[in-house]
């Protein structure tokens, strides 16, 4: 079972070196509202760098309207853009005494601030949250992570709605962090890897054509929409850039494209 914390400034100086042999991915809260800095998500985010933890990034939101949810957007995102996370969680838990129609329009505005920037999104809400506040109303994520504790630091009893990441417990133990910790996992369709983009061995897809030749276009268009169908992979972070490079370069031959094909369509899912 892979190993998914999430982490703030309550965890202390955790000690990453021990840290990253037992995590697979870590998720780091920036922030609290606009106002309330994470004090360790810096040295957090640089120590999972330094070891080579994937991570992704989370703020709790304090908003009582779309205008505040759209402030705390943008400052989210400048915050956390320059660290390159896989990903931007959106933490709705509290409704700060907002009615529930702005609550659903705020989380709304928050998601699609940050779809445009052309980054993967997650929605956090708990789970007494999740129907009474109509979070079910809310689209355009591309991932649900919701809390169900057992009480222990032991799986319990599922999220009663379908969701990505199951938050089990607050009780968790992991090397390297002094006290308890949140400890997740995968609950959907979704692999690892996707919340990675690291392709575990056995998840290497195979390219369906053998092919030693280099790829040849008689079309101009048809070259140029293949190019732009690498280029919105690599945008959208679903590829290396080295990928658009052997393209450029000539050196791409048509089994690495039916392969790359595979790998774009599997982390797009």
């Amino acid at each position: 079972m892979s190993k998914i914390i999430d982490v703030s400034h309550h965890q202390g100086d955790i000690d990453w070196s021990k840290t990253s042999k037992e995590v697979d991915l870590a998720i780091i809260r920036t922030q609290y509202g606009t106002n309330t800095i994470d004090r360790k998500y810096i040295r957090n985010i640089e120590e999972c760098k330094k070891y080579k933890v994937p991570f992704g990034v989370y703020i709790y939101v304090t908003f009582r309207n779309e205008a505040e949810a759209l402030t705390q957007a943008k400052d989210f995102y400048n915050r956390a853009q320059g660290y390159k996370p896989l990903f931007y969680v959106v933490d709705v838990e509290e409704s700060f005494g907002a009615s529930i129609e702005n609550i659903v329009k705020g989380t709304q505005a928050f998601i699609d601030y940050l779809k445009i920037k052309g980054v993967k999104v997650g929605l956090y809400t708990g789970h007494h949250f999740y129907k009474p506040y109509k979070m079910d109303a809310v689209k355009n994520y591309d991932f649900l992570w919701i809390p169900r504790y057992s009480g222990t630091s032991a799986l319990g009893k599922k999220p009663d709605f379908p969701c990505d990441l199951w938050q089990y417990t607050d009780k968790g133990s992991v090397q390297g962090i002094k006290g308890s910790v949140d400890l997740n996992v995968l609950n959907g369709n979704k692999p690892l890897s996707w919340f990675t983009n690291v392709v575990e061995k056995d998840e290497t897809p195979k390219p369906i054509v053998k092919d030693d030749d280099t790829m040849k276009f008689t079309s101009t268009t048809a070259k140029g929409a293949v190019r732009d169908y690498i280029q919105q992979a690599v945008d959208k972070k679903l590829i290396d850039k080295s990928w658009l490079e052997k393209f450029e370069n000539g050196t791409m031959t048509s089994g690495d494209f039916e392969g790359l094909k595979i790998i774009i369509a599997q982390r797009s899912a």
